[in-house]
């Protein structure tokens, strides 16, 4: 008898506390249905080229390659306190065809919010230099370096 009670005591034990180690991974719904909990959102990346801008409300919209489908897209982003700007100091210094990087995250709303915009600058391109001079052959120079027959 007292061997069914341990058997039975350790067995109610191990489905206790797999039971709550389950419920304290996840979230009970309606209907007693186990999910996964909600992580963070994951930081997603694109680069693209600025189309527009509203400044009075933060937003731009960018369009850029989706490489997974090769298709060209449009994208509206906006930003918070919390973005941060390299190569300029906010949002109001961008401009139409301005090539842009962003790191951003999608709101549980479904909007999408900057952590970070890089504004890409061209790279500097040294001025085209000037061939050296060169002589053109003529048929008068051409004689200046050869011997004269005499």
């Amino acid at each position: 008898m007292k061997r069914k009670s341990l058997v039975l005591g350790i067995t109610a034990s191990l489905i206790f506390i797999s039971t709550g180690l389950l419920f304290s991974q996840g979230v009970i719904e309606q209907g007693g249905v186990v999910t996964e909990p909600k992580n963070e959102a994951e930081v997603q990346w694109l680069w693209g080229e600025v189309v527009s801008l509203d400044a009075q409300n933060k937003i731009m919209t960018v369009k850029y390659l989706d490489y997974e489908t090769d298709q060209e897209k449009e994208i509206n982003i906006g930003t918070d306190a919390k973005t941060t700007y390299e190569n300029i100091k906010s949002i109001d210094e961008l401009k139409p065809k301005d090539a842009v990087s962003i790191d951003y995250l999608v709101a549980p709303e479904g909007k999408n919010i900057a952590k970070n915009i890089s504004l890409e600058k061209p790279e500097a391109t040294p001025p085209p230099q000037k061939p050296e001079a060169t002589q053109e052959i003529t048929p008068e120079n051409l004689q200046e370096t050869t011997p004269a027959a005499e």
